[in-house]
């Protein structure tokens, strides 16, 4: 991990969103996980540290079943992940798990997977009714819940006047979701909170996501808060700041749990850090596609915990939380290896 800008972090403050998860929706029908198959695991990008984590567990647990495994790598871009889907389906494979890389945009590998009826799990985003056809079942958190949580802490913290750049993923409905949530939420609790919106081109994020936070912090020296939409944008945003001359005077706000951001957490250089449980949606996905490709039924939407870190709670978290992210205080592996008569 590179150098990155300190934020204005370290506030005591704590909101709802920050307490112990106590409830996790999950299967309780037990079954015989099937044999010989081959499945692909579609991830979003190799840039994208918790797309990269999920992938590789819902890898080892799908091989520990003696699946085959195909692992693509969907670059950040639709165009790629349309590709990559699109030859697979064609190919032929018994199922698929999609990481967070939108179906929405890639609406010509997805005909070709409704057509074959190619059982297909997609986590991190949640079932629209604008979604194109051939998702069987969704695992996500609740984005407007998100949005809220995000937009209570901005205003618990910094006693209901926050100036906040909020930065948009146009095309990803989760994220969009969320982040207009924190808008709503402010303009209409907090009416002393000024709100700036900027669309992340993603395509180009590497080369554009810095200069784009540079350019509205210049145009908006008094800003206070900035919220990323994901982990993954991270790096650009710190350089933003930096380049800005604004190192110390903003406090950044994420989404997702990357395990190195929660480490920035923990020192007071991301402010706060709205995390999901990823490796209990890795063993989630592989019961769900298991189901799917057994011909049983599961859930269309399974909706995923999530929980807000700062410093205020972060040494709640388990000792692995810097290795592998915010993982839930039950043996889930337990739970799902006794559901597929494995222990």
């Amino acid at each position: 991990m590179g150098e990155v800008a300190p934020t204005a972090g370290g506030s005591d403050v704590i909101v709802d969103a920050m307490n112990p998860v106590t409830e996790v929706q999950g299967p309780t029908e037990a079954f015989t996980q099937p044999a010989d198959k081959h499945i692909l695991i579609l991830y979003c990008g190799s840039s994208g540290q918790g797309c990269v984590a999920e992938a590789n567990e819902t890898k080892q647990i799908a091989e520990s079943l003696g699946w085959t495994v195909d692992m693509l790598d969907g670059k950040l871009d639709p165009t790629v992940s349309n590709q990559l889907l699109k030859q697979a389906a064609q190919t032929g494979v018994d199922g698929i798990i999609d990481i967070s890389a939108d179906p929405n945009l890639m609406a010509d590998a997805m005909a070709v997977v409704a057509e074959k009826n190619i059982p297909f799990v997609l986590t991190a985003q949640v079932p629209t009714d604008a979604d194109v056809a051939g998702v069987d079942t969704y695992l996500g958190s609740d984005p407007v819940k998100g949005g809220e949580d995000i937009a209570d802490w901005i205003i618990a913290d910094s006693d209901g006047a926050a100036n906040v750049l909020l930065l948009d993923l146009p095309g990803y409905y989760s994220a969009e979701t969320r982040i207009a949530t924190v808008a709503s939420k402010l303009a209409s609790d907090c009416p002393d909170c000024t709100v700036d919106t900027a669309d992340i081109p993603v395509q180009t994020m590497g080369t554009s996501l810095a200069p784009l936070v540079t350019s509205r912090l210049q145009q908006n020296p008094d800003t206070t808060y900035l919220v990323s939409p994901d982990d993954c944008c991270l790096s650009f945003v710190y350089q933003g700041i930096q380049q800005a001359n604004k190192t110390g005077n903003v406090n950044v706000v994420s989404v997702q749990g990357f395990p190195d951001q929660l480490a920035n957490v923990a020192s007071g250089t991301l402010a706060a850090d709205l995390s999901t449980p990823i490796l209990y949606e890795s063993w989630l996905s592989v019961d769900s596609l298991g189901r799917l490709m057994s011909g049983l039924p599961t859930e269309k939407f399974w909706v995923m915990p999530q929980r807000l870190w700062t410093t205020a709670n972060i040494d709640d978290a388990s000792d692995d939380v810097y290795e592998s992210g915010w993982n839930l205080d039950f043996d889930y592996e337990a739970m799902f290896q006794k559901l597929w008569g494995k222990s």
